[in-house]
């Protein structure tokens, strides 16, 4: 009885996705954050992208970078991320989103998705699942 009861206690692995947000705008961020983690995913925050770099490389269980384009603080914009991002990490889907900014031919790299500013919330979580299902 006491063996059932300590099992029971057990924490069971946590199978959520990882999705890391990259966006300068705290309050857009926060609200990308929200609805990600409403919808079920783990969620990991970054800045800019220098910031998403350091922790693409040290967290290796995100699965999706979902990221703006324009992020004054950082060396590179997001579409240089996603460049990044598929080059070394090539099983991440990416996500990039921008209201000011549209993608010119190049600018995305193969498997990518780009999605206009403001996005609504399923239109976010369907993106994110194509992604997880095809990557």
């Amino acid at each position: 009885m006491i063996a059932i009861a300590f099992n029971m206690l057990e924490k069971k692995p946590d199978i959520r996705a990882l999705i890391l947000v990259v966006e300068d705008e705290a309050l857009v961020r926060m609200m990308l954050v929200d609805v990600l983690d409403d919808a079920g995913f783990k969620v990991m925050e970054a800045a800019h992208a220098d910031e998403a770099l350091r922790i693409l490389a040290a967290v290796p269980d995100v699965q999706v970078v979902v990221t703006d384009v324009e992020m004054p603080r950082g060396s590179i914009n997001g579409f240089e991320l996603a460049r990044r991002v598929r080059q070394d990490w090539q099983d991440i889907g990416v996500l990039i989103a921008s209201g000011r900014v549209a993608p010119a031919p190049g600018d995305l790299p193969e498997g990518a998705y780009f999605v206009e500013k403001p996005v609504r919330p399923e239109r976010l979580l369907d993106l994110i699942r194509a992604l997880l299902r095809d990557g």
